[in-house]
């Protein structure tokens, strides 16, 4: 009867074992995820905040009428792109009103 038990006991021992290892396994994944998703943050972070310095630094040295010249031509383009898009709507509109 002892090696019976004995064994039944090492059968458990290992089944504990086993799923114990399979938790741990899975938790190291997880935790490796989220150690690469940080990291892949704070460099973005980084990199963002350098652009940023960068930009500042660039629009500082430009004059300020020529950013108010800047800012009026993209606010004309901005509008003629949007009377565009309304143009190509009525137009393809009304292709398709010819096709039914």
């Amino acid at each position: 009867m002892r090696v019976t038990e004995m064994k039944a006991r090492l059968e458990e021992k290992i089944k504990a074992l086993e799923e114990e290892r399979r938790t741990l396994l899975e938790e190291r994944d997880k935790l490796k995820e989220v150690l690469e998703l940080s990291e892949k943050a704070k460099t973005l972070e980084t990199e963002v905040k350098r652009l940023r310095e960068e930009i500042k630094s660039l629009r500082d040295k430009i004059p300020e009428d020529i950013l108010e010249e800047l800012g009026k031509a993209v606010s004309r383009i901005l509008e003629g792109g949007a009377e565009k898009e309304e143009g190509e709507e009525a137009c393809c509109q009304q292709e398709e009103e010819e096709l039914f």
